[in-house]
Parts: structure tokens; C-alpha cells; sequence
């Protein structure tokens, strides 16, 4: 047990901590002696990672050499965990509701770099392991990485949709393992709302995953690239596609009631028929009642059940989201105010202007750079003509230097008028083929005056080493039997 919270309040440094843990000052010298020393702040030792402190006490030594025993590791880690409990009660934190860690038994503590994996998945080794990126799955904002889970587990989820429903799903709604795997990960592992991004996560997954490789990154031109948003759906259609995947997939998890799901399908189909001109308002509102709206939902009824309030019936803290997803279809306030209101009113001034969502509206008036900040730096569009007038002004300046330099060369005169100048005995320009002839190696002048017969020439335009009279490639100018 750590200490209570009264007891806590009153502490006002790091000095109090320890003396409330007895935690020796050689032990405690050790530990700073690889962490650093925090001086008298509770809240820098609470912000360590578990996973610091862990190794922190694997690799520190006293004097003599000798490591920490078992004893001196759990006092380091009491001090860590009631520094934690002091400052979540310091800043309002009900005693109840804090949460304790051990360092030693975080899953943070070993393999920092490896992902969450789902029951049954391939376990990592040395060797770097096939796995997927969760931003191409389900989430453009998550960066984490997915581990593909066993064939095993991939049957069993399977198995519980034809249990389910009676019959394996059609081709183009069933989801791909990764696809499975991945909101497995985020539902069930993380514990984080059923919220997949309709851009990414689509029909036919596999094959959508490959053209999405080619799609994500735009070049700008001048030899990088940008990392590009990819749109979601563009009508009801396509939505519904990507929805009975998620169907299928929600289903085979055994994380939403079918139930619940056809009730979402139908308030959105509603929506769209009622206001068939503010699909991107509708679309704006689904991904955001998915990603944050239900979260929402499901910590209220937390909070409820934990204050002794009332709780709708079929609550279960352990399975939360069909509950979820049955009050987010009843939430007329939230949908007036993402979808109904703003689409009347644009209705109302006569379908003038641009729909803005209710948070592109406050980003206009309140954000730095208006709604734009809201939005993906520049369209492809503009970005391929940026790109393109690029091009050609390299392209013009480098026929610019060329004229330059020939320029320079025909104006170049010998000592005796010879070719170069203006003289009478200007030689040739170009051979039979039509190449330009390089007038500094034929007069031996300039940059190629020095090269050698058949060697390479130095101007920024590679033109023909060739006598300039009979157009041999073997002697210069001043050389020419013809001269």
C-alpha cells in the first residue's frame, strides 16, 4: 500500500517523498547517479518512464562496485510511484481514481520498439519483423506499427462472424487480416474507441493498401516530397462501402451488436437523404462522433457508474461500445449541431458560399490562418503546377547560359581574324550531322584549349571536337591542311 492521500497533500519536496519511503541516501545517490538529479522536485521524478527507471536500477552501482539487490530497487520504485500519487492528488486527483504502476511490470519496460500485438499474434525477435503501419490501416495520425496476427487467432475472429450471421461475408465487405488485426489493436489492446479513417480503411484492403503506397507522398518539384492527406469519401456510396467493412470486421471482433451498427447506418442514410446538397457535412460529422464523440460517451457513463449515478441498462464497463453507439444515435444535439443547424442555415441564404463545418467556422475567427490552419497545406493541383513552372524556369535559364556562352565563343577573335570573329574566314558552326562544333577546342582558346584530341569536352553544353574548315575530329583549326 502507498501512502495515503492525506498524507500526501502536505509534502512539499522530494525530501518528504524519501522520508516517507526510508529510501537510503547511498541507494538514492546510485539511482540519481544515472537519471539525473531532480533537486527537490516531486514532478520531475513522476515524469521518468517506468521504463527509465527500470533500467536505471539494472545498471546503477554503489562505491564498491556492487549493483542494486531486489530491496534497493523496490525502494527506488516506491519513491517513483508515490511521487506519481502526490502529484495526481496535488492537482485535484480523487485518491480512487489514481492509478498505480509498477516500473518492473509495465509493458513499457521491455522492447520499447516493438508494437502492441493482439492475442496469438507472431512475436517479435531480432530480426526485424514483417509489420504494418496503423496509419495505413485505420488512423492517418497514428504512426505506430502493427505486428500481423496468427492464422489461428485471423479463424476465430472469422468463425464468430459465420456464427454470427450465418454465412461468410461477401467479397467486397470482408475485412483483410491486417485490417482485423489492427482494430483489435486499437479496441481491445489500447482500449480506444472503434474509430477507423474511411480513407484508408476501405474495401478490398490489400489491394487498396498497394495504391496507396504510390498515393501518400506528392513530389513538389524541387526533388522532395510531401507527405499528402488522403481523402475520404467523396458520397453515401463510398461510405457505405467502407462501413460494412468495419461492419464485418466489428462483428468478427465481437466489439459492436449488430444491432447498434444498423442503427448508426440508418441515422447516417437519414441524414443524407434529408440534406442531400451537405454530404461533407455529414461526412465531417461521422468521422468526428467515431473518433471522438464516442470516447466521450463512454467516460460520461464511467464517471456516472462511479459517482453511484444512474447508468443506462446493458452497461459493461469490460464491453462499452454498442451501449456507445446506441446513445451517439440518439445525441440530436450533436447532430444539430454538426450537420442540421449549419446545413439550414446555408440553405436559408440560398446555398451562397462555402459549407463550413461548425469547427472550420470557429477556426475562421479564432485560429491563426483562419480555417486554412484546419486544412492540408495545398492541394495537388496547385502542387503539380508549382512543380511544372519549376520546370520550365530551369529550363529556360539553362537556354539562357547556353546563348550566353556561345555568344562569348563567336565573339572571340585569333590574332589573325580567323574563325571566331568576323572576319571572312569564319569557320563552321555545325558538322554534317548537325551537332554544334565546340569553337573553343578548335581554336584553341577557352576552357577546352588544353584538352586533348578526342577527349571529352569541359562546356556546360557538350558540343563536337572537329576542325572548324574540313570538320575532322583529329586536328584543330590552326592545324588544318585545307587552311
Amino acid at each position: 500500500m502507498l501512502a495515503p492521500a492525506t498524507d500526501l497533500v502536505g509534502v512539499a519536496d522530494l525530501q518528504g517523498i524519501r522520508d516517507i519511503v526510508g529510501i537510503p541516501q547511498s541507494v538514492w545517490t546510485a539511482f540519481i547517479n544515472q537519471v539525473g538529479d531532480p533537486g527537490t522536485s516531486i514532478q520531475f521524478v513522476a515524469a521518468l518512464p517506468a521504463f527509465i527507471v527500470s533500467q536505471a536500477c539494472s545498471a546503477a552501482t554503489f562505491p564498491d562496485g556492487s549493483m542494486f539487490n531486489p530491496i534497493n530497487a523496490t525502494q527506488v520504485g516506491l519513491v517513483w510511484r508515490v511521487c506519481r500519487k502526490a502529484i495526481f492528488v496535488k492537482n485535484g486527483g480523487a485518491e480512487a481514481d489514481f492509478i498505480d504502476v509498477e516500473p518492473w511490470n509495465d509493458p513499457n519496460t521491455t522492447a520499447q520498439s516493438l508494437p502492441a500485438v493482439p492475442d496469438g499474434a507472431t512475436k517479435a525477435t531480432g530480426v526485424k519483423e514483417h509489420v504494418i503501419k496503423m496509419a495505413s490501416l485505420v488512423d492517418q495520425s497514428d504512426e505506430s506499427e502493427l505486428i500481423p496476427a496468427a492464422p489461428d487467432k485471423v479463424q476465430e475472429w472469422i468463425q464468430r462472424y459465420i456464427t454470427t450471421m450465418g454465412s461468410p461475408p461477401e467479397e467486397e465487405e470482408e475485412a483483410t487480416d491486417a485490417q482485423l488485426a489492427a482494430l483489435y489493436k486499437r479496441t481491445v489492446v489500447l482500449k480506444q474507441a472503434p474509430y477507423c479513417d474511411f480513407s484508408v480503411w476501405t474495401p478490398f484492403g490489400r489491394r487498396a493498401l498497394r495504391s496507396q503506397k504510390f498515393r501518400t507522398f506528392v513530389p513538389l518539384g524541387d526533388g522532395s516530397f510531401l507527405a499528402k492527406e488522403l481523402p475520404g469519401p467523396q458520397n453515401l456510396q463510398q461510405w457505405l462501402a467502407s462501413w460494412r467493412v468495419f461492419k464485418v470486421a466489428a462483428i468478427s471482433l465481437g466489439i459492436i451488436s449488430l444491432a447498434s451498427l444498423q442503427q448508426y447506418e440508418k441515422l447516417i442514410e437519414r441524414l443524407t437523404l434529408h440534406w442531400p446538397q451537405a454530404w461533407g457535412l455529414i461526412a465531417l460529422a461521422d468521422d468526428k462522433a467515431r473518433a471522438e464523440r464516442l470516447e466521450k460517451i463512454r467516460r460520461g457513463l464511467v464517471a456516472d457508474q462511479a459517482s453511484g449515478r444512474e447508468v443506462p441498462p446493458g452497461w459493461d464497463p469490460d464491453s462499452p461500445w454498442s451501449l456507445c453507439f446506441g446513445l451517439l444515435v440518439k445525441d440530436d444535439t450533436f447532430w444539430s449541431e454538426q450537420v442540421r443547424h449549419p446545413a439550414s442555415a446555408w440553405l436559408a441564404a440560398g446555398g451562397r458560399g462555402a459549407l463550413l463545418a461548425p469547427a472550420e467556422t470557429i477556426a475562421s475567427t479564432h485560429l491563426a490562418g483562419g480555417g486554412e490552419a484546419l486544412h492540408t497545406p495545398k492541394e495537388d493541383t496547385d502542387r503539380r503546377r508549382q512543380a511544372n513552372r519549376d520546370k520550365r524556369a530551369a529550363r529556360k535559364k539553362r537556354w539562357a547560359e547556353d546563348r550566353e556562352e556561345l555568344t562569348k565563343l563567336k565573339a572571340q577573335k585569333d590574332s589573325h581574324g580567323r574563325p571566331g570573329g568576323k572576319g571572312t574566314g569564319k569557320g563552321k558552326a555545325k558538322d554534317r550531322a548537325g551537332a554544334e562544333i565546340c569553337f573553343s577546342w578548335a581554336q584553341g582558346k577557352g576552357a577546352c584549349a588544353d584538352v586533348h584530341v578526342g577527349g571529352e569536352c569541359k562546356g556546360k553544353v557538350r558540343r563536337a571536337h572537329k576542325c572548324q574548315i574540313c570538320l575532322s575530329p583529329g586536328h584543330r583549326n590552326d592545324a588544318c591542311p585545307q587552311k
